[in-house]
């Protein structure tokens, strides 16, 4: 079978790292990829998607790049791991209106409610953390349908990296400080890469490594 050479480059809204501006993916992250794409002579298509989409999407099509995406030891062996595009972290984040929330600790979180993104990394660290699907834990399938639940007063908490929040919040016509980043997740410090499909085709992932390797010089 003739394989489908033809590379794309999928990814979620997360301000300002990844956003949309006049239809076109932008934003900070978004700029180094591009910049390492053309330097590589590739000239995929950049597709925003809700992240279940996009992750399912960058494990299951050979000729796939994600960004950003963090490394746990799950997804260590599904991707090439390219290139470091963003830095976050993570933290409880709530309300600024509901006081009562904003000392609350970690291990306390049994009592609350709290959305996170299929097969994120937060999603990830709720269920080693005993939270569970159904009693605190509501799942979305992208950022936007967990800050909609908090803005609209669903859940007690969302997990978000402080310098995503105003953009975030942005999207909803709300005030800067409407909500506040409550507690950090020690373990959820992580950085955002760009990764390859597993199964790329060699040469596509010869000329981003070669590409890199000349930057690292």
């Amino acid at each position: 079978m003739a394989s489908d050479t033809k590379l794309q480059v999928v990814t979620e809204l997360s301000p300002p790292y990844q956003t949309l501006m006049q239809n076109e993916v932008s934003g900070t992250a978004t700029e180094i990829v591009k910049s390492l794409l053309s330097e590589s002579g590739l000239t995929p298509t950049i597709n925003m998607y809700p992240w279940a989409r996009a992750y399912e999407k960058a494990i299951s099509e050979p000729n796939t790049l994600i960004y950003s995406i963090a490394k746990s030891d799950k997804r260590n062996k599904l991707f090439h791991w390219l290139l470091p595009v963003a830095h976050y972290k993570l933290g409880l984040v709530a309300l600024s209106a509901r006081q009562d929330l904003h000392h609350t600790p970690l291990k306390e979180l049994e009592n609350f409610s709290l959305a996170v993104q299929r097969n994120d990394i937060s999603h990830q660290w709720a269920i080693e953390n005993g939270l569970e699907e159904g009693k605190q834990l509501i799942i979305c399938s992208d950022i936007g349908c967990s800050w909609k639940l908090l803005v609209n007063k669903k859940v007690d908490f969302i997990v978000e990296s402080p310098e995503l929040i105003a953009g975030m919040l942005a999207q909803y016509k709300l005030p800067t400080n409407a909500a506040k980043y409550v507690t950090a997740i020690p373990e959820l410090a992580i950085t955002g890469y760009l990764a390859a499909n597993i199964n790329i085709e060699n040469s596509i992932l010869e000329k981003l490594q070669s590409a890199i390797k000349s930057h690292s010089h």
